[in-house]
């Protein structure tokens, strides 16, 4: 490992030791997200007693609504470009204490304005900390823990959600908006000190990165548009102006979010060269924009739906908080499994949605007179509709937390959260008083179409999945069925067949082709696992006298094969072992690694010397570059040779990563070698190449060797896998154990690894009288 790789390791292996990643830590940032989610609901449920005791009319009302959207926003933006220059630490403090301040203001109003700063106070401080805390989340946890953390603080919330509509409830029983309005200020209060212990101050970069253009002028659109979005609904729910101008202000919020994005970009035209990791980070972001809108619109549209069709059955709005539950139910049982599946964001998405879609169609068929039975049943369908909605969240979240760049990470950090604000605002500007108003029963009607639609076409544009397009044509067809064509009378009508006929097609379709998408997986995988055992036998549990263990991995799962290789030979010169690395990886690596491999398995048998195995494989690659007219071809090796009764390894090293070398007090090393140019280039003479090293091998020392996609592979932070202090925490020094404990060690340290990986690890030991049985264990 380079000294460099080293230091970066040891920063990033670090990060947990301030206490983000201990259960201290996680529950700091689940309490500071559970403010954030428990805060809005209170604002909103305490309104209506807030304004009849201090005397705020109807429009005040609505201005406070539309306050509370628009400092929110501007607090998230605000937050997000002082994490960049100040430090999350500093950020999520000041912004506790400016909670506990604002808290404090509205607990005391006595007028609509003492009352309306407070809020404004309180709200933008309160998204200050979930700005600070979602910046936080990949220095604080290893990237290959992301998953489980996000699953698990998912599952938080939703009894964060849960216990909110019970203080609601137990608010509106008692008539004091005060008392509930206290739980924000006072939570805030507690975090500040556990905050100090487990959050500890970055290195900030001198001078702090450029804000780009966009960002400081879109942000500023981006509050004003929430406002508008706010007060939009008290209009109509099916104005077309409503959906344009959400999908505008989320496209804008993407837009001035992107790490690095200027407003106006002048390229001259060429060639382009650079990878594309940038535009695969933009797409994370976009889809977790899209999926928190999603996320806010559909907690917010089911909140409103349920309160319109209980109290139109005879129920009251304690009836309608009691089915929102379920939501909140649904809502911990998708980020449980979620945690425990590692379920993909594209099957997330079509399978989640989708059946939020059916679940939202099927509200119409509520029983009437029976307001017990009919919030039961809300409550059921509540948990699929909270289940489907938050299973695609964790995937889609844990892949943005991933992509938030080093540099002006939380600017980018600010995209999710504000895309669930500017979600819910999209619906909860009608007051309660309104809602429940026989006038606005036909918009209800409009607002389920409308939820039904953004479900459907989300699990579409986040699946892409003909899984996702079948059920939720079925769901729309499903609602026709129900509330169009609920009578008798109905039921003979043309129309009535041609949407059980056309539901009968749809899922047909999907049934068929995801058939025919399961019978090309079978047979990709049954090529790509004969394709990896014609190439790369299994190597041997034992060889002469040496005890071995491998793995390989590649980086392109479904080809069963990359462009690293090895093998190990049982020659009359001894065991010889092979690894190494060609250029590139993936399908247009693996025509290169069957020649090496087969120019290493028939040579190995035939040659005398190890320096005379290298030039042969050397002069093998050099010829198949010219045959392919690759000038740029080559492969780095490592070639080692162990004759039975001796106490030494000889090794030849070509380019490749040296040997580490762990001894039995778990003192990781690396071995030191003179390294030769890369197989391939030709330059490799059995008369001027120097002689291989000799190493000495004792009966307890396990010597490692791997390429680089082990070495190089990275966390969120950009550190390199620190592989020597890894091994130095082994519980055993045994070949099997120490790589399962690396593997195990690399799972949690990065999210995917984007190269190949092969490892050897090997130990002498000697042969005993039942040599031909494995050893025990």
């Amino acid at each position: 490992m380079r000294p460099t790789q080293a230091r970066e390791g040891s920063r990033g292996a670090g990060s947990e030791g301030n206490g983000g990643g201990t259960g201290l830590g996680w529950s700091v940032l689940v309490m500071g997200f559970t403010l954030g989610v428990l805060a809005p609901t209170l604002h909103n449920a305490t309104l209506p007693r807030a304004a009849a005791d201090i005397g705020i009319d109807a429009p005040g009302q609505d201005i406070a609504q539309v306050l509370v959207v628009c400092a929110s926003l501007a607090g998230l933006f605000w937050a997000g470009r002082a994490v960049d220059v100040r430090g999350a630490r500093r950020v999520v403090l000041w912004s506790l204490l400016g909670t506990c301040a604002g808290g404090l203001l509205l607990v005391s109003a006595v007028g609509p304005v003492t009352y309306g700063a407070g809020l404004v106070v309180e709200s933008a401080s309160i998204m200050g900390v979930v700005a600070g805390y979602v910046a936080s989340v990949p220095v604080l946890h290893l990237t290959g823990r992301l998953g489980r953390v996000v699953g698990a603080s998912f599952a938080a919330l939703a009894l964060a959600l849960t216990a909110g509509v019970a203080l609601v409830l137990a608010a509106n029983e008692a008539g004091n908006w005060r008392m509930a309005e206290t739980l924000s200020p006072l939570l805030a209060a507690g975090l500040f000190l556990p905050t100090l212990r487990t959050m500890a101050e970055e290195p900030l970069p001198t001078p702090p990165p450029d804000v780009s253009i966009a960002f400081k002028v879109g942000c500023p659109v981006v509050v004003l548009l929430g406002g508008v979005l706010q007060a939009a609904p008290l209009r109509s729910w099916l104005d077309a102006g409503v959906v344009t101008l959400l999908v505008s202000t989320l496209a804008l919020l993407v837009f001035c979010c992107l790490p690095g994005r200027a407003l106006f970009r002048i390229r001259p035209r060429q060639r382009r060269t650079e990878p594309r990791e940038p535009a695969e980070a933009d797409s994370r972001i976009g889809a977790a924009v899209l999926a928190g809108s999603v996320w806010g619109f559909g907690q917010s549209a089911l909140a409103t739906l349920l309160l319109v069709l209980l109290t139109d059955r005879g129920g009251a709005q304690g009836e309608s908080l009691v089915a929102w539950t379920g939501f909140g139910i649904g809502f911990a049982l998708a980020g449980v499994y979620a945690a425990r599946s590692g379920i993909a964001a594209r099957p997330a998405a079509a399978l989640g949605l989708t059946l939020a879609a059916v679940g939202v169609a099927v509200l119409p068929v509520l029983p009437h007179r029976h307001s017990t039975v009919a919030t039961v049943i809300a409550a059921l369908i509540s948990v699929l509709v909270g289940f489907g909605v938050v299973l695609p969240q964790v995937p889609v979240v844990t892949r943005y937390l991933v992509s938030l760049p080093a540099s002006g990470r939380g600017v980018t950090a600010t995209a999710y959260p504000a895309s669930v604000v500017l979600g819910g605002a999209a619906v909860t500007g009608i007051p309660y008083e309104a809602v429940i108003s026989p006038s606005t029963r036909g918009d209800i009607q409009e607002l389920l179409w409308i939820t039904v639609t953004i479900l459907a076409l989300a699990a579409v544009v986040l699946g892409r999945s003909a899984v996702a397009i079948a059920v939720a044509g079925g769901a729309v067809a499903q609602y026709v069925l129900v509330t169009v064509i609920s009578e008798n009378r109905y039921a003979q009508r043309p129309l009535s067949l041609a949407a059980f006929a056309v539901t009968g097609v749809i899922v047909g379709l999907a049934v068929w082709t995801r058939g025919r998408q399961g019978e090309r997986l079978a047979r990709a995988l049954a090529a790509a696992t004969a394709l990896q055992q014609a190439v790369l036998r299994p190597l041997p549990a034992r060889a002469g006298e040496l005890e071995i263990a491998g793995l390989y991995r590649p980086a392109t799962a479904d080809t069963g094969i990359g462009g690293d290789f090895y093998d190990v030979a049982q020659t009359p010169f001894g065991t010889r072992i092979l690894i190494g690395d060609v250029r590139g990886k993936g399908l247009q690596a693996v025509q290169i690694v069957a020649d090496a491999l087969g120019c290493f398995r028939s040579q190995a048998h035939e040659t005398t010397g190890l320096t005379e195995l290298a030039a042969r494989l050397d002069r093998h690659l050099a010829r198949a570059a010219l045959s392919r007219q690759d000038s740029e071809l080559f492969a780095t090796a490592l070639l080692l040779e162990h004759r039975e009764g001796s106490d030494h390894l000889d090794i030849l090293n070509c380019g490749h990563l040296p040997p580490l070398a762990v001894g039995p007090g778990h003192e990781a090393r690396e071995v030191q070698l003179p390294a030769l140019l890369p197989l391939g280039f030709g330059s490799l003479d059995p008369d001027t190449v120097p002689t291989p090293v000799r190493l000495n091998l004792a009966d307890d020392t396990v010597l490692l060797l791997h390429t680089d996609g082990l070495s190089e592979a990275r966390n969120a932070s950009g550190a390199f896998y620190p592989v020597i202090a890894r091994l130095r925490t082994a519980p055993t020094i045994r070949p099997r154990d120490l790589i399962t404990h690396l593997m195990t060690g690399l799972a949690q340290w990065t999210h995917d690894s984007a190269d190949d990986i092969a490892l050897i690890a090997l130990t002498a030991s000697p042969r005993s009288p039942n040599a031909g049985e494995p050893p025990s264990p």
